[in-house]
Formats: C-alpha cells, sequence, structure tokens
C-alpha cells in the first residue's frame, strides 16, 4: 500500500503555506483540504469499483465479497462511480468499445464543461463536442434533416441554454471558481462525468447493440442524445426536428451510404 500522508506532515503543510493568515482563515483551508481528501477518496474506490464491474464481477459478486447484499452493493458504490472523470474511466477499460473520434468528441466535451463553468460533463457539453467535427456521422445525420448546425451550437453555447440537473452548467458570466489549494494528495482537473452523461454512454451502448455494432460511434451517441427525452438536450434536438425517430433512420441512412462508398 502507498503511504498516505499522516496529520503531523499534513499540518506542518499546511501551517508553512499560510504563515501569514490567522488562526479562522487556516481552519478553513483544513477544511477545504478534508473536502479534497474525500473527494479523492470516492475517485479511488469508485475507480475500483468501476474495474471490477468492466472486468465482469456482478454487483452480486461484489457485495457478497463485502458480506452484504446485491442491492446495499450498488447503493453503496454507485455515488463513488459517478465522481470519476472520463480519464479514470478509459483508465479503468469501461470505454473500451468507443471509437477514437468518439473518445475525442468526449475530450472536447469536458473542454466545453470547463468552459462554461460545468462542475459536471452533461449531455449538453457532449452534442456541443459532436458539433466541433463536421465529418462525423452524427453530423451528417443532422445535415439530412436540416438541423441548422451553427443555430443549435449557439443555443448550447450560451449560459441558459439548457437547465441542466442539479445546475450542473454555471454562467460563463458567474464568478470563476477558484479551487482549493492542493496541500494535498493531487485532485481531478477535469470535471467527471455526470449522472446524465453516464445513462448517455450506457444508452449509446444499448444504440450500438440495437445495430449489431460492437463499437460505439458519435452516431450512436446522437441516438442515445435524442432517445432519452426526459433530458432537456433531447428537446433541444426534437424541437429542431431531430427526435428520435427521425434521427435513427437519418443515422440508418448516413450508415448505408458510408458503407457503399467504402
Amino acid at each position: 500500500m502507498p503511504e498516505l500522508p499522516d496529520l503531523p506532515a499534513l499540518i506542518a503543510d499546511l501551517d508553512a503555506r499560510t504563515a501569514d493568515r490567522g488562526d479562522l482563515d487556516r481552519l478553513e483551508a483544513a477544511e477545504e483540504i478534508a473536502d479534497e481528501l474525500t473527494a479523492l477518496g470516492a475517485r479511488l474506490v469508485g475507480y475500483y469499483v468501476e474495474q471490477a464491474r468492466t472486468r465482469g464481477n456482478s454487483w452480486t459478486d461484489i457485495g457478497g465479497h463485502l458480506g452484504i447484499s446485491r442491492q446495499a452493493a450498488q447503493q453503496r458504490y454507485t455515488p463513488a462511480r459517478f465522481q470519476l472523470t472520463l480519464g479514470d474511466l478509459i483508465s479503468t477499460g469501461a470505454l473500451s468499445r468507443l471509437t477514437d473520434r468518439t473518445r475525442t468528441t468526449l475530450v472536447r466535451a469536458e473542454e466545453h464543461a470547463k468552459r462554461l463553468g460545468g462542475a459536471t460533463v452533461e449531455p449538453r457539453h457532449v452534442l456541443l463536442a459532436m458539433l466541433d467535427d463536421g465529418d462525423t456521422l452524427a453530423v451528417q445525420a443532422l445535415a439530412r434533416l436540416d438541423v441548422d448546425v451553427a443555430g443549435l451550437r449557439a443555443v448550447l453555447d450560451t449560459a441558459d441554454a439548457v437547465d441542466a440537473p442539479n445546475n450542473a452548467v454555471g454562467s460563463r458570466d458567474a464568478a470563476p471558481h477558484v479551487a482549493a489549494p492542493n496541500f494535498a494528495a493531487p485532485h481531478a482537473t477535469a470535471p467527471p462525468l455526470g449522472t446524465p452523461a453516464r445513462r448517455l454512454l450506457e444508452a449509446a451502448l444499448a444504440q450500438a447493440l440495437k445495430l449489431n455494432h460492437n463499437y460505439i460511434g458519435t452516431e450512436h451517441l446522437l441516438l442515445a442524445l435524442a432517445s432519452v427525452h426526459t433530458d432537456p438536450t433531447a428537446q433541444l434536438l426534437a424541437d429542431r426536428g431531430a427526435g428520435y425517430d427521425r434521427v435513427r433512420e437519418a443515422v440508418h441512412a448516413v450508415i448505408d451510404e458510408y458503407l457503399r462508398t467504402r
């Protein structure tokens, strides 16, 4: 096991970095460090839960190993899984079906989330990132439906365009978030994938399997985005003539055309 920082080391580090500050300022800094350590611990647990699931261990297996029920294991560890960043998930092997282009899209979604002040990556950021690459089958499908991609991008890029769950997306004009001083272990610089974004990836896999595809491309992401009717991003698409049924037809058409021209 790696040696963890002990309390005296943390105290010495904090005192050295806050030597010119008062007692209450140091207390505030200690609270920030404690929050960072808690978040880092959740990510650590979430990482190994995700890795165990990716390698074929069921919730029953995990619960049985810990002496708890399957349901209790899910309840205990699901929040930790949703603390993971895209990089964490890739490292666990959970996203091995993603094409290179889809992976690049998700990396750009992280960048959009950070730029727009999002605490997490949401479906809105994924769609915005998808629109960055006009050569994808997803954008070709939207073009086939005569969706005004530039106009859709403009709406998505407006801070209050989508009421993301739990206010995950902040205003571009809001005061920038100031990260807590990193006195302890390194923490994530990328926002984690929010619960809707994780569900989106699961839905994209389901869409791929419906088409008998063993990979997840941007076209499957688009199908997933359009299929989750409760998400505001799906409503944005539907309002522009890209509801799920029409998107499905367009995706089938662009896939057929792609296969004919290969």
